[in-house]
């Protein structure tokens, strides 16, 4: 059961929900587990015959291979249908069949929303418990900014009005969307320590080496390079705290701090805008993209929170919603 796979639900106006990897994304993984392998498989077999014994990126390249390798053969695709009779569930393992399991709604005790806790980016998923103590997690919801609304549709459904909504920034129902890090001086005291700690243990063996005798001018002299680095970072460690984009309805509050230590904002108007597109995430060379706001001045913008794609455009279709703009064409850079 891949993306397009399907399962046959009984009622109109269903919600279905999916998890899993396509036949074509898991034989990409396992490829590139395969030529991880390869690469490192000379040094072992060389080693088992009395050579020398493997480097370490060989170390590292075999668990990574069998790593990728194992996550595409054993990686479950799921499926969740809600219906107004209850909730049909699908399960896969390659390479056997489909498991289905229909739980009717009476069956429910109770339906909660939570935040998936190690899912980068951030998804919510629904926590079904029930009568006979069983918990399901669903697949996440595949609507970030209409994580409350798809919720109120599932109790609708469920006939259920125990489902409380959840503290969502991208949230579409919120008056504003928050994307990135809220602004907040108290990380600054945190940060500032843990470079006094580090640059101190760095700075102790250096020492013992100085006294002795033992340093060389060279060493010395980065030594010190070293100590002005630590004391820039101390200095300018507010610039750390983030930046944050607050979505309101026809504008954008761009919050961050300033070289010299206070807040700022810089407020942009929907007559400022000339488009808002993706951008694929500089640091990232996968499927994490940006959101991008080219500007009528030419100066283009991102957002400083990552997204996976399906994420992404739906927080810029919402942000072109509250914007009152019309939609422009995607890109990718």
């Amino acid at each position: 059961m891949d993306k397009a796979a399907t399962l046959d639900a009984t009622t109109s106006g269903d919600i279905r929900l999916r998890k899993g990897s396509s036949l074509k994304e898991r034989l990409i993984r396992a490829g590139s587990g395969l030529v991880v392998l390869l690469i490192a498989t000379p040094e072992f077999i060389a080693w088992i015959s009395g050579g020398p014994p493997p480097g370490l990126g060989a170390l590292f390249a075999l668990p990574l291979g069998w790593f990728l390798i194992g996550g595409a053969a054993l990686e479950r695709n799921v499926a969740w249908i809600i219906t107004r009779t209850g909730i049909i569930t699908g399960e896969q393992r390659p390479p056997g069949g489909v498991r289905k399991r229909l739980i009717e709604a009476r069956e429910i005790a109770s339906l909660q929303v939570r935040k998936n806790r190690l899912a980068y980016p951030a998804s919510f998923s629904l926590v079904c418990r029930l009568a006979s103590g069983d918990v399901l997690v669903s697949p996440p919801l595949p609507d970030v900014t209409r994580v409350n609304e798809t919720c109120a549709d599932v109790a609708r459904l469920l006939g259920r009005s125990d489902v409380t909504p959840v503290d969502n920034p991208l949230d579409a129902m919120n008056a504003e969307i928050r994307l990135g890090s809220s602004i907040s001086f108290d990380h600054v005291r945190d940060v500032r320590r843990g470079i006094v700690v580090l640059t101190g243990l760095g700075s102790l063996p250096l020492a013992i080496a100085l006294l002795s005798g033992l340093l060389s001018w060279t060493g010395t002299g980065l030594w010190a390079l070293g100590l002005l680095v630590a004391l820039a970072l101390h200095r300018y460690a507010y610039l750390m705290v983030g930046k944050a984009w607050v979505i309101r309805q026809g504008e954008i509050s761009i919050q961050r701090v300033s070289l010299n230590g206070r807040p700022s904002a810089q407020t942009i108007r929907s007559s400022d805008i000339e488009a808002v597109d993706l951008g694929r995430n500089r640091s990232d060379e996968g499927n994490l993209f940006t959101i991008k706001i080219r500007l009528r001045t030419g100066k283009t913008l991102r957002s400083p929170s990552s997204h996976d794609e399906d994420q992404a455009l739906a927080v810029r279709a919402e942000i072109i919603r509250r914007l009152g703009l019309r939609h422009s064409a995607n890109s990718s850079i």
